[in-house]
């Protein structure tokens, strides 16, 4: 059926063609009408059989496109980073957003020699199984003679505009109990659809430099990001 080319109407709009009226004539003779009908089928017959086409088959419908991966697109050193990850440096003086050129902040305070740095090494990974990668970034704020406060971002896409879906920022209280100091981010890594973040920990006659051991924490994204599992931890040689 021919679609309305005008959807907003009440009633079609289509342009209707009436048919001519008929004219009758006078009746042939019964034999004239019945050889002039075989020599018409005829006649049909042999026109049809001069003008047939091969078959062609139909052409096949394009493929749907594979999912995008627009997060790719995106240059982490140079997107600016929320304020927050700098709150234990700047308690009452974190900045909404810090901006972020080559890789690192500008001097954020004078006297605490704070600055954001933000790791080249960006981590891909579809990690909530929607088929659009999300990238892992890891960013730390120095501060003091050797302050550093580690955070673990999982951002997504939309376009060319990047979004903060998560951050780990230290890990589960299993793991941070069990250590003389805050636990020190180790690594990142990726592992299928799961996240695998690798803290140290301290024995109680540890020294600040040197965590004992380390506790692999997997987590998973659904919705937000949430601990699998319990953590692996075993001794540093």
């Amino acid at each position: 059926m021919p679609r309305d080319r005008n959807p907003d109407a009440t009633e079609p709009s289509h342009d209707f063609r009436y048919l001519s009226p008929v004219v009758r004539t006078a009746s042939r003779p019964r034999r004239s009408t019945l050889t002039l009908l075989v020599l018409g089928v005829l006649a049909a017959v042999v026109a049809v059989a001069g003008n047939a086409q091969p078959t062609r088959p139909a052409a096949a419908a394009p493929a749907d496109e594979a999912p995008t991966d627009e997060v790719r697109q995106l240059d982490f050193s140079a997107i600016a980073q929320p304020g927050v990850v700098c709150s234990d440096a700047l308690p009452e003086t974190a900045p909404p957003s810090i901006g972020i050129t080559a890789g690192e902040s500008p001097l954020l305070d004078d006297a605490t020699f704070t600055r954001l740095e933000v790791d080249p090494e960006v981590l891909y990974a579809d990690l909530d199984g929607d088929g659009d990668d999300e990238a892992v970034v890891r960013a730390t704020c120095e501060f003091g003679a050797n302050g550093a406060e580690d955070t673990v971002q999982v951002w997504s896409a939309n376009g060319r505009l990047p979004l903060l879906v998560d951050t780990v920022t230290g890990p589960p209280g299993s793991v941070a109990d069990d250590s003389r100091f805050p636990p020190s981010l180790l690594d990142v890594a990726v592992d299928g659809d799961e996240l695998l973040i690798t803290f140290g920990v301290y024995d109680d006659d540890a020294p600040h430099c040197c965590p004992t051991s380390e506790a692999v924490v997997t987590y998973e994204l659904d919705g937000g990001l949430s601990v699998v599992g319990r953590p692996q931890v075993q001794a540093i040689d």
